[in-house]
């Protein structure tokens, strides 16, 4: 059955997948983002995502179901992980007041109220909310999303491309379980349409270490590359001078000892189907052509452009 249901970030990354998907499948997709449509008169309708209760549940009313994908990487610019708490508050509050039927909320793996990384304990303090709002819903928890316009790997390829050695903190042994975006939207989709509360991770099928990992995307994108250890603080120094030239937080601290920590690892039997490493090859000409500059995206003079068209991403995004 047909339903309407309101995306957050739909000209985004993870939400435009999701309303393709969605659209795809029949649905009606209405989203809350700040970016400007990427074509004029698509078929996906915009409002303003802005966090006042009462203009969210304006926009809510109506609709079946909510897909939240909203969140933010680092703390800037006055925004902190416990300001995107309190907004995914808001939102969860106004779903319930404009009667919405499904709840889904897009979290991250691994995420706990115990974790020493801020990232994770606010992720857990979101998802405590949406269990306790009284609504119909789904926590889908995905690992390392893989697709067009993702910035960890391709900002990796584009390091690639530029350098003859690659240094990867600590060796490099701690395991990765990356999804492809598509597998991702396709698991939110169907997290949506389900009936009862679920809570899901969104883990592709394949492991590799963090090293061979990197190795992949040095043959995706067709160079050869030295790939070598480097302690872990002698590499957070260097990415910190590379971020100042780049005006961005390459990779911070925190994100480090995720990947340590082995926390993009999916601890369930895996709910991707899409090999990863097929879907590098097939993309690794366009991979790493230029630096994806995520502070500029979300706080910069990009902020307000789309990433990606919901309307023209493929099956094989």
């Amino acid at each position: 059955m047909s339903q309407r249901v309101v995306v957050t970030g739909a000209f985004s990354y993870t939400g435009a997948a999701v309303a393709r998907e969605l659209m795809g499948r029949g649905h009606t997709v209405h989203t809350l983002t700040n970016r400007r449509p990427p074509t004029a008169g698509g078929a996906v309708t915009s409002a303003p995502l802005r966090f006042d209760r009462d203009h969210l549940t304006r926009e809510l009313a109506g609709a079946d179901a909510l897909v939240s994908t909203y969140w933010i990487r680092l703390p800037h610019a006055g925004q902190t992980f416990a300001t995107a708490v309190d907004n995914g508050r808001l939102l969860v509050d106004a779903a319930t007041r404009a009667g919405i039927r499904r709840l889904v909320q897009v979290s991250v793996i691994n995420a706990a109220a115990g974790s020493r990384l801020g990232y994770f304990t606010a992720k857990a303090r979101g998802e405590d909310i949406v269990r306790g709002s009284g609504l119909s819903y789904a926590l889908v928890r995905p690992t390392m999303v893989v697709g067009p316009g993702d910035v960890l790997s391709n900002n990796i390829a584009w390091f690639l491309r530029r350098s003859p050695l690659f240094p990867v903190p600590d060796g490099g042994a701690y395991r990765v379980q990356p999804v492809t975006l598509a597998d991702t939207a396709r698991i939110i989709a169907d997290a949506m349409e389900e009936r009862g509360n679920v809570e899901l991770d969104a883990a592709g099928p394949e492991v590799f270490a963090f090293a061979d990992y990197i190795r992949l995307l040095a043959e995706a994108c067709g160079v050869r590359r030295r790939i070598v250890s480097s302690p872990g603080w002698l590499a957070l120094a260097c990415l910190r001078v590379a971020g100042w030239f780049l005006a961005d937080v390459v990779l911070a601290a925190e994100e480090l000892r995720c990947l340590q920590e082995e926390l993009i690892l999916s601890r369930a039997p895996p709910l991707g189907r899409d090999s990863v490493a097929a879907w590098l090859r097939a993309h690794g000409e366009d991979l790493g052509r230029r630096y994806v500059n995520d502070r500029r995206r979300h706080f910069g003079g990009g902020r307000t452009e789309p990433v990606l068209d919901p309307a023209t991403l493929g099956a094989g995004s």
